[in-house]
């Protein structure tokens, strides 16, 4: 590249780095492209609806305080605990770490000046709150809340008459915007890297997330698909895990855990990496990571 070219990329880095500030207010945050904001407005809604997941498990728990349940009707504790996964699950467990954290230190600790697509950053926090408000009015609209459990298993999730399609729909568009973090993630690793940078001087914390985000990539896409089936088969009868059609509910098992189990680690490797880079740091000890194996060599 001629210094000319060089001059031109430089300015039009400043330039876009520098536009990021001409919102104010409210909209500064909610349509900003830095990755420190998009984390911290990841950490503001991830708190709430944790404490709003809280408040529904404490109702069902109040529910079994003692026999017969007088607080709530079955349908009622049934939709409740669905309500209640689909926000520990989708809401706060999985995207937690990854796009809180993730969002704030991965740029600075591989020492880039953000994500690799800022824009898509900000699409997958929209996403998240596109969400979120579908899986809301699912409770509001409809048959009535959903009853089926957050795992949404076949073949009642297909008999039932509560609004299980748009909590369906509510829960593709949560996984819509995990694929788009972990490519992000991913490529901001692979093609943002500092001079120097190279993949063995990386912190632990970022080959937690940059694993994680494979894992999104890869698994995420799964449940997806399996949850645009169920809504092709409630709204147009296509028999694929209805038995009385011709379809196999242990099928959608199957479907469902080549995701479910992958989610276990979206949800521990984040945390692990966060433990492997806490404790050296307070330790003052070289007990995790590459230097500390060097180190006993």
């Amino acid at each position: 590249m001629t210094s000319t070219g060089v001059t031109e990329s430089i300015h039009l880095r400043t330039s876009f780095y520098e536009n990021r500030g001409r919102y104010r207010g409210i909209l500064s945050w909610i349509l900003s492209l830095d990755h420190k904001r998009i984390g911290l407005l990841y950490f503001i809604f991830v708190i709430a609806f944790f404490f709003s997941g809280v408040v529904l498990g404490f109702f069902m728990r109040l529910q079994m305080i003692a026999p017969g349940g007088a607080i709530m009707r079955p349908q009622t504790y049934n939709s409740l605990f669905t309500l209640h996964g689909i926000i520990m699950i989708f809401l706060v467990v999985i995207p937690a770490i990854p796009t809180i954290f993730g969002n704030f230190f991965l740029p600075i600790q591989i020492g880039a000046r953000d994500v690799a697509f800022p824009k898509i950053n900000l699409s997958s926090w929209w996403l998240y709150i596109s969400g979120a408000v579908i899986v809301a009015i699912s409770v509001f609209t409809g048959g009535g809340p959903p009853d089926t459990g957050w795992t949404f298993y076949t073949p009642y999730s297909l008999r039932t008459t509560v609004n299980v399609p748009l909590a369906v729909f509510g829960v593709f568009v949560l996984g819509m915007s995990s694929i788009l973090t972990g490519i992000n993630f991913v490529t901001t690793t692979h093609r943002l890297r500092s001079p120097g940078m190279t993949w063995r001087r990386l912190p632990l914390f970022v080959w937690a997330i940059y694993s994680t985000a494979w894992v999104q990539i890869l698994a995420t896409p799964v449940i997806g698909i399996t949850l645009v089936l169920i809504l092709l088969e409630r709204l147009f009868g296509v028999g694929v895990f209805d038995p009385s059609k011709g379809g196999d509910p242990i099928l959608y098992q199957h479907l469902f855990w080549i995701y479910s189990h992958p989610a276990v680690y979206i949800m521990i490797l984040p945390a692990m990496g966060v433990v492997s880079d806490v404790i050296p740091v307070f330790a003052r000890k070289k007990i995790f990571g590459y230097m500390a194996i060097a180190s006993q060599v």
